[in-house]
């Protein structure tokens, strides 16, 4: 099993409530609905948290994270050149796209991707 129905899965095997959504762009996004930032200076927040799912999950992860919650932990104004870039999002105009390398050529798994996003929290 590959793509948006894998990623689901798995994200639900993890504990996770998940909502398939589709994008402006016509492509799939696996939604993490009330996922909580564990680390960071985001930490106790309550998000929504989307994922593009891409056709071959978990053979290759897209290069973002998706971020819906109010007020937004960061704005397309706190863009930093080659550190983040956070521009609008294909799942509408209260989400944020922020990108990231997953550095997907390691493991392939559900629970490293998640990893890796707490990653992006604790850093941001």
């Amino acid at each position: 099993m590959f793509g948006a129905e894998k990623l689901r899965l798995d994200l639900e095997n993890l504990g996770y409530k998940v909502e398939i959504v589709n994008g402006t762009d016509q492509n799939q996004y696996a939604v993490i609905l009330d996922y909580e930032v564990l680390i960071g200076r985001f930490a106790g927040r309550i998000i929504d948290l989307g994922v593009l799912a891409t056709n071959d999950y978990p053979r290759s992860v897209a290069s973002a994270v998706h971020i819906k919650t109010q007020p937004q932990l960061l704005e397309k104004t706190d863009s930093v050149p080659n550190v983040r870039n956070i521009i609008d999002s294909a799942l509408g105009t209260e989400w944020r796209y922020w990108s990231n390398n997953f550095n997907w050529n390691e493991e392939r798994d559900t629970r490293r991707l998640i990893s890796q996003i707490n990653t992006i929290f604790k850093d941001a």
